[in-house]
């Protein structure tokens, strides 16, 4: 997992100052850059058995200068007088090549700018990562901190100790977790870069808990909690989805099945805490909801470059079949035929996941949404690797079959609501799924209940942060095997 230090709000803003360009550097217009093909792979430390060759740190710097000016959707706006010379590493000097504009909210257009290191990129997309196994949900990092456990994966380390949503973080090894300056030990307990146990203490349902936990090489759970809720007006049915990666295939498959099977006449698809993934997952799911009357020639995504990229503009359809990535291929995928869905969201639904309720919006499915606005990324990129570092430039923007792509400030809520961190997932009375049911039925948003999410005289409500890698917030491009 990346680290994400817990800096007081005064060390915080003093370390997001770092490296600047240089306005008085002498920099090699963009006329002049050499091709990115002719730099790939030249590093500075060469990684044995690789397709490394012996290069320099200048040469990786040019690398990315050029792959930015050749793929960058807004490759026009990225500022022409930064000195590589200024940055200490390639890493950093990729930060800085990007655009600088604005939404029309204030938000930074491109806030999805970014590297990994080859191994995180790996352990990331296979789905299996060494952790815990908690999914925090962060309502403040500074003091006094506050950090409450959002989901947990099952069987994981975590789940073992009976650790469950809406404990309360108090304590790591020791150390006070809301008011503590050992910032060291804390975050050396939240993101172990070994396997050694860490005691962790809780608040559960009102009651101080401890548990010690060691990290654990976790295979996450990206589908969860199939279920049906019978009402008057027919059977609902209920997943939660947690991220757009190859093993979610199947586990899609059964829960559509297992649903089909019910006779469901709604679904309520949870993707509060779904960053994205695999834009061919979110097509084969929407189909799956849809159905092939629905979708039958409408285009799911279509991918828009920049103008020198305009040639690999592309339709991404409906896929109706399986991929061959995790399981066998070109098998026909289930569909349940709805015209309707609620998906319930949060500022955690991002990118892959808000392609779903564009892309169904596109074919006239009627979309509601539950909870908070989505996070606004209707972005996304291919990861090029190059000499142990993955970088992430924003290379496309996605629109639906009517032509609309335009949320960088994310879809609004049909109906804001709460998170409900006293209910476990998928519990018909948890707020959402609540609000869900309700809204169904009257077609009128229910009030926010007034002791809502609370835990020990506050909760965490609509004002939360998932602590989570930015590797979980993407719309990456793979496509099924033929």
């Amino acid at each position: 997992m990346k680290k994400i230090i817990l800096f007081s709000a005064a060390v915080l803003s003093l370390a997001s100052c770092g490296g600047g360009g240089s306005d008085s550097a002498v920099v090699a217009p963009v006329s002049t850059l050499a091709a990115s093909s002719t730099l790939q792979n030249l590093c500075a430390a060469p990684r044995p058995g690789s397709v490394d060759t012996q290069g320099t740190l200048d040469n990786e710097k040019a690398y990315l200068r050029s792959f930015t000016d050749e793929t960058y959707l807004w490759y026009k706006e990225v500022p022409t007088t930064l000195n590589p010379a200024d940055y200490a590493t390639p890493a950093a000097y990729f930060d800085v090549l990007k655009t600088a504009a604005k939404t029309a909210s204030g938000r930074l257009k491109d806030q999805f700018h970014w590297s990994v290191t080859q191994k995180e990129f790996d352990q990331q997309t296979s789905g299996i990562t060494e952790d815990y196994g908690i999914q925090w949900a962060a309502q403040a990092s500074a003091p006094p901190r506050k950090w409450i456990v959002a989901s947990v994966v099952p069987a994981s380390p975590a789940a073992q100790a009976g650790i469950r949503r809406g404990d309360l973080l108090t304590s790591v090894d020791g150390v006070d977790f809301v008011s503590g300056s050992d910032i060291t030990t804390l975050n050396n307990g939240l993101f172990p870069s070994a396997i050694a146990p860490h005691s962790f203490g809780f608040t559960s349902q009102g009651i101080a808990v401890t548990a010690t936990l060691t990290p654990a090489t976790i295979d996450h759970v990206p589908v969860q909690n199939v279920k049906t809720v019978a009402t008057p007006s027919g059977t609902v049915g209920y997943f939660s989805f947690d991220e757009h990666i190859a093993k979610s295939e199947p586990m899609l498959i059964d829960a559509i099945n297992q649903l089909k099977a019910a006779n469901v006449t709604d679904l309520v698809l949870d993707l509060r805490y779904n960053g994205g993934g695999l834009l061919y997952i979110a097509s084969q799911l929407s189909y799956m909801i849809a159905g092939p009357t629905t979708t039958s020639g409408k285009t799911f995504e279509k991918l828009m470059y920049n103008d020198k990229l305009s040639s690999k503009n592309e339709i991404y359809p409906f896929y109706t079949i399986t991929s061959g990535y995790a399981g066998p291929s070109g098998v026909a995928l289930p569909t349940l035929g709805l015209k309707k869905v609620t998906i319930l969201a949060s500022y955690g639904t991002a990118s892959a996941s808000e392609s779903i309720i564009n892309s169904l919006r596109g074919v006239d499915v009627n979309v509601t949404l539950i909870g908070d606005a989505t996070r606004g990324k209707p972005y996304g990129f291919v990861p090029q690797p190059n000499c142990g570092y993955v970088y992430y430039a924003i290379q496309f923007a996605g629109v639906n079959d009517k032509g609309y792509g335009d949320y960088a400030d994310g879809f609004l809520p049909t109906c804001s609501m709460p998170d409900d961190f006293t209910h476990q997932l998928g519990d018909p009375a948890e707020n959402r799924f609540a609000a869900a049911l309700s809204y169904r039925t009257s077609g009128v948003c229910p009030p926010v209940p007034t002791a809502v999410a609370s835990l020990n005289g506050g909760g965490l409500n609509l004002n939360y942060q998932l602590v989570r890698s930015q590797l979980k917030e993407m719309r990456t491009l793979k496509k099924p095997q033929p």
